[in-house]
């Protein structure tokens, strides 16, 4: 997972100037007097949360309203443990620094996967869940009923050579964690999403804007199964959070978990840890080898479901069409359904294995964890 620092996030229009907000930071440049500042918004000023009223600055689509979290990635890889320090200071549990938490969970500059992140939140003793193809409702929800939410979004293959949000080629996949803090509609039934960017602004989108980052992550091009894919974190002693509606990416997240794992084991054992880096060494190989082999069968069979999909289509709309169309589509349906089932069974499958890499991981690092207070 990287962050390549080619992607502009807004351009802000003040009275000082543009701010172009890159990966990078934030570059200045010359002065531009506009009258199209507020008045280019969208939604009128009741419709911008009351924390923002009257600081919203116009941009193409994203708008910021703070331009300085306190923290921000800089040229780093660093946008999973920013993300989740916003978090944890939501509930007072952010006790280090956010590059503290960053060397612990992600040592030698490697990316952010979902797994690292819910290690973090739980350890801190917080509850902590991962959850895919979510919905505006949802990022609604769970943040009016207070819990901290993280989405995975991808930032690779848009085109924003004026700061514009809108999607371009989806060649690349450059994840990019953010901390959603609001979404809601407004009085004219437009949806809007303010996120937390580790790159060091506070932004609004249209909602038509932020899902056309989020949905469908996708590695050169083949469909990773993350679609819409979030984190939610809660107090310990709350609601219990719902359960994961992950079971479909459980290879892809164990070869991503396993090697990053295995990656922090190596890491423990450097600085004498011995134990804990021989679990986390251990468990993470043998997560990332039932992953790898999982996902030989789950990406496949992802995209042989969608591709059954697309046939099933093309047989309702011929068969809707009548005359030889319809014996098309009859084809097409039939041909549709044995390759969406075989699809089905190979992502089962895969997925199978991958949920047992993780149980196993887990099993291996909690016995050594015990190993480790025995004789610690």
């Amino acid at each position: 997972m990287r962050i390549s620092g080619r992607g502009v996030v807004a351009v802000a229009q003040t009275e000082a100037g543009d701010e172009t907000v890159r990966a990078r930071g934030v570059v200045r440049v010359a002065p531009v007097r506009s009258a199209h500042t507020v008045d280019r918004f969208e939604a009128s000023g009741s419709d911008v949360p009351d924390s923002r009223a009257g600081t919203v600055r116009q941009t193409r689509h994203a708008l910021v309203t703070s331009d300085d979290l306190g923290v921000a990635q800089g040229p780093t890889n660093a946008c999973g443990p920013v993300a989740l320090w916003l978090a944890l200071g939501q509930f007072g549990r952010a006790t280090q620094t956010w590059e503290q938490l960053d060397a612990e969970l992600r040592p030698w500059g490697l990316g952010t996967s979902p797994g690292v992140l819910l290690d973090g939140a739980r350890e801190r003793g917080l509850q902590a869940q991962l959850y895919n193809h979510g919905t505006f409702f949802d990022l609604e929800r769970e943040t009016q009923a207070g819990r901290a939410v993280l989405v995975m979004t991808d930032v690779g293959g848009y085109d924003a050579p004026n700061g514009d949000m809108q999607p371009g080629s989806r060649g690349d996949f450059e994840s990019h964690w953010m901390r959603v803090t609001r979404a809601w509609e407004d009085s004219t039934r437009r949806r809007w999403v303010e996120y937390e960017n580790p790159w060091g602004t506070r932004e609004v989108l249209r909602y038509e804007q932020f899902e056309a980052l989020w949905r469908d992550q996708r590695l050169g091009g083949i469909p990773t199964g993350y679609d819409r894919a979030y984190i939610l974190i809660d107090r310990a002693k709350a609601k219990p959070l719902p359960t994961t509606t992950a079971d479909d990416v459980q290879a892809v997240l164990a070869v991503s978990d396993g090697a990053q794992t295995a990656a922090r084991g190596v890491d423990a054992l450097l600085r004498g840890k011995v134990l804990t880096g021989l679990g986390r060494l251990v468990g993470g190989v043998a997560t990332t080898v039932l992953g790898a082999a999982g996902s030989v069968l789950s990406v496949p069979g992802e995209a042989l479901t969608r591709a059954g999909d697309a046939l099933l289509d093309v047989a309702e709309r011929g068969l809707r069409a009548g005359g030889v169309a319809a014996v098309g589509g009859a084809v097409a349906g039939a041909v549709g359904m044995a390759v969406r089932g075989t699809g089905m069974i190979a992502n089962a499958v895969g997925n199978a294995l991958g949920f047992i890499g993780n149980a196993l991981g887990a099993m291996v690092q909690g016995a050594f964890s015990a190993l480790s207070k025995l004789f610690g």
